[in-house]
Parts: structure tokens; sequence; C-alpha cells
């Protein structure tokens, strides 16, 4: 598949503003990104602002009409699922289906979970949560009645309807690579969002052909489709810009099929990323 590239930014401090980051939005689908993608948290670093995802997304739809626009990840176990069904499938009309799922565990870096009452701290239990909900959720997508027990959960649902537009809707799972459980987790859906050892979180770069090598091929072994995405997100601006062609082009070879730059929270400045998103994507 050709390579795709997106906008992956936090909507906190400055970019909590919504109407500068539907503005921003607008630019990037100027400028010929091919998504754009937001963090989905309901906390942050101490003092920083933070604005509800989804809103966003619902905004960000209306004043688009070709850019593909999702949450990178929602933790699932934080969602009933039925309500997340009914929001996404309202959220895939809005946009004429351009939505993607994001999903992932979540961590407890800030807090996010332990701060408030009856949710899931343990992340081997969120886990649990995850799967059930995924299921309850695709089966909730496709139009039937749905009955379902497990995971803690249980379901018997007349029709849920409107289904969304796109069929299936598809889903980018988050998985820590080489952790086993989330890769196969990815590999019975739609894409792969992979943390590989890029650095961490902070000062990500671009991976190597390799690495993508073999996680391709791990998704396979574990029954993915051919046509699975693999989406890297990091900082494209490393090193000669003469050389990204090159670069992205073994990337793409490799099987990468999603590029998103990314942009941390409250660095670089909102006037930094405004500028970055209307330069276009590093093609």
């Amino acid at each position: 598949m050709p390579l795709s590239y997106g906008v992956f930014l936090p909507p906190f401090a400055g970019l909590a503003e919504p109407k500068r980051l539907v503005a921003l939005a607008q630019s990037a689908e100027e400028a010929g990104w091919d998504g754009f993608f937001l963090w989905d948290h309901v906390l942050a670093v101490p003092g920083m602002a933070v604005a509800d995802a989804w809103v966003m997304a619902s905004a960000v739809a209306q004043v688009t009409d070709r850019i593909r626009l999702g949450m990178l990840v929602t933790p699932l176990a934080r969602r009933r699922p039925w309500v997340f069904a009914r929001q996404t499938a309202t959220l895939d009309q809005l946009s004429n289906g351009r939505l993607v799922v994001g999903v992932g565990l979540g961590d407890d870096g800030w807090q996010e979970f332990s701060s408030f009452s009856g949710e899931i701290v343990d992340p081997s239990e969120r886990a649990v949560v995850l799967d059930a909900s995924l299921d309850i959720v695709r089966g909730l997508w496709s139009g039937k009645e749905l009955e379902y027990v497990g995971g803690r959960m249980e379901v018997k649902s007349r029709e849920f309807l409107p289904m969304p537009v796109q069929q299936p809707l598809p889903v980018w799972v988050a998985c820590r690579w080489p952790h086993k459980r989330p890769l196969a987790r990815a590999a019975r859906h739609q894409g792969c969002f992979p943390l590989l050892d890029q650095g961490g979180w902070d000062v990500p770069v671009l991976p190597e052909p390799e690495q993508i090598e073999t996680l391709r091929a791990e998704l396979l072994g574990l029954g993915a489709p051919e046509r699975i995405d693999i989406v890297c997100r990091g900082v494209s601006g490393i090193g000669p810009p003469e050389d990204l062609p090159g670069r992205f082009g073994d990337l793409e070879q490799a099987g990468m099929t999603w590029w998103l730059e990314s942009f941390g929270p409250g660095e670089p400045s909102v006037e930094e990323v405004e500028a970055a998103v209307a330069a276009g994507p590093p093609r």
C-alpha cells in the first residue's frame, strides 16, 4: 500500500483551544496531509489544559472533506463499549466514512486511572476489558442483534442503528513491541500502532526498515490480513531533508503504511506546530 502521512498531536496547552485546533486541521488538509490524529486523555502534566479529543474530532469532521481522522489511542477500558459504539458510528457518519478507531490499554503515568474511583488501574485487568469491549463494539457496529457474555460484561441488544459508513470500521491497536498479547490483538483488526524502540515517547525518530519487516512478519504469522496498516509515529526532521524520500521509500517497501508526524504536549510552541503543519508532509 502507498505510504500515507498524518499529523499526530495532543489537544493540550495552546492546542486545547478548540477553534485553534480546528483551524489547524483545516490547514493540514489544505497542505496535503492524509490524516489528523489526536491523543485521547483526561489529564496531562499538572497545570496543563486538556481538551476532549472526541468533541474536537467532531468539529474537525465538519470543516474537512478528505483527511482521515481519529484518536490514538482511546483506552477502551475507560469507556462503556455500547456508548463508544454509538459515538464512533455517529462520527463515522458525520465524517462520511473517514474515521479511524485507535484503541489501547492506556497507562497511569499521569494518574488518569488512579485519580478517579471506579477506573481499572491494573493493566492486566484493563486488557481483559479491552478485548471484551472490542468484541462488543464490533458486534454492535454490524447492525445486528447482539448477545454477549464475557470480560465482566453482558449484552443483550436489539439492532444497533445506524451502522458506521465503513464496514468494517478500521481499528488500529496500539502495542508495545515485542509483547505478544497486544500484537495478537492488533492482528485481529485492521491496523497496528507499534511503540518501537525509537528512543521513547519524548524523542521518537524514524524506525529502521528491518524493524518494520520483522513486525509485519510477526503480524502475518498471527493471522493478520495482508493489507494490515502499520502505523508509526515520530519526528522526521532529523538528518538531511534530502535523505527523507529515500528513507520513507525504504520504510514503505518494508510494509509501513502510515507515518504520523508527532508533536509533544506544549512543545514545540503552537506557532511552530502550525508552521510545520502548513509546510505539508515530508514527501
